[in-house]
């Protein structure tokens, strides 16, 4: 019994001393000295049909005292892959995009569409898409990313914080690369993606720009970009409108107010209806309450003059959503969801219908009702 007792565990202890052996262990390490990790990228068409790559790579110290730094490397390509192998050719260590903030396109890749370029990113499981912002240049891409600092932060931090900034102000909806791509498999929805550009070496939001299906084809200007981001049935913490009103009083005072209808519940109706000859009507209408702001006038404000300002908001306001949907209709951009919603309760219409042509036939009827909540006053 003694015999056995000292076999098992003799039997243990091998087994104990072996088992280690049999594990694969870390053998896909990476050191930190040996990677350079891109923070940003950015996509533009050369003139002679290529892609150009450019990438901002942060550079680990090599002593821990140190602070990092950044370089801006060029590839070019026939594509998106053979520029981004390109790219790892030129440039010493791993290339990883776990920090990647967002992947900024020229207007020239855009124009020729997106679908391929984003489709590589899904292809490669190491690259990071869930938080990745996309954003569209005027220009080019590469202008933007060789500014390399701003201030005392790099172009990568500095544009994810700007975009992230705009979206709490309800100028840009937040779209990333999980979204976008969603949206380039839908047939009955299209996006609106932040527009930047570069002047007199500022880095300047332009508005949205509008896309039909994967190809970009038209723009708003930010005020109109914060209408269209409401009229989605979205906004940030803020979303903020600077109007001139009149309120009729005998010196004639002209006033701007500013309001900010960001920070209480937004109401919003979106009806698609389709009609017996098979034409479609939507109903889009937002209720926005509003909390004054700024308002420079002299006098207080009085129940009269809130019913005043409510009327001339809504009025301008009203006239400001039918431009910014006459101007997503003229791009061709469905941003609303209208084809959806026609395939989700009206398939058999949708089925007879030429979306890239009927959608431009589709009514609008948008009606935005302002009623100002606070005041911001103190008597």
């Amino acid at each position: 019994m003694r015999w056995r007792v000292k076999l098992g565990t003799f039997a243990l202890s091998v087994l104990i001393i072996l088992f280690p052996l049999s594990l694969t262990g870390c053998w896909d390490r990476e050191y930190l000295k040996d990677l350079h990790l891109a923070y940003s990228v950015g996509f533009d068409l050369s003139e002679n049909g290529m892609i150009k790559e450019t990438v901002e790579l942060i550079i680990p110290p090599d002593i821990e005292q140190k602070a990092t730094t950044s370089e801006i490397h060029t590839s070019y390509g026939h594509n998106l892959r053979s520029a981004s192998n390109e790219m790892r050719n030129r440039v010493r260590g791993n290339i990883r995009f776990l920090k990647n903030g967002f992947q900024l396109f020229g207007k020239s890749v855009a124009e020729h569409g997106l679908y391929s370029n984003l489709d590589v990113n899904f292809r490669d499981p190491t690259n990071p898409t869930s938080n990745v912002r996309v954003i569209i240049a005027e220009g080019n891409a590469s202008d933007i990313l060789e500014q390399k600092m701003v201030g005392e932060l790099k172009i990568g931090e500095f544009i994810t914080q700007k975009i992230v900034s705009l979206e709490e102000m309800s100028v840009f909806p937040k779209e990333t690369l999980d979204t976008v791509f969603r949206f380039l498999k839908d047939p009955g929805q299209d996006f609106a993606l932040p527009y930047i550009a570069i002047e007199s070496n500022e880095i300047i939001t332009k508005g949205l720009a509008l896309f039909n299906d994967q190809y970009y084809s038209g723009m708003l200007n930010p005020d109109q970009s914060i209408l269209l981001v409401l009229l989605k049935g979205q906004k940030g913490k803020n979303a903020r409108f600077t109007k001139k009103i009149v309120l009729g009083y005998p010196d004639n005072i002209q006033e701007y107010i500013t309001i900010n209808v960001g920070l209480k519940k937004v109401k919003r109706k979106f009806k698609v209806s389709v009609s017996a000859d098979e034409s479609v009507e939507v109903n889009l209408e937002l209720k926005l309450q509003a909390i004054v702001e700024e308002f420079p006038g002299e006098r207080s404000l009085k129940e009269k003059d809130l019913q005043k300002i409510n009327q001339a908001l809504s009025e301008i306001l009203t006239k400001e959503a039918e431009s910014v949907v006459e101007e997503v209709q003229k791009a061709n951009c469905d941003i609303f969801g209208v084809g959806r919603k026609l395939i989700a309760y009206h398939h058999n219409v949708w089925k007879e219908k030429n979306w890239s042509k009927d959608y431009r036939k589709v009514q609008f009827h948008p009606k935005v009702e302002v009623k100002i909540v606070d005041t911001g006053i103190l008597e």
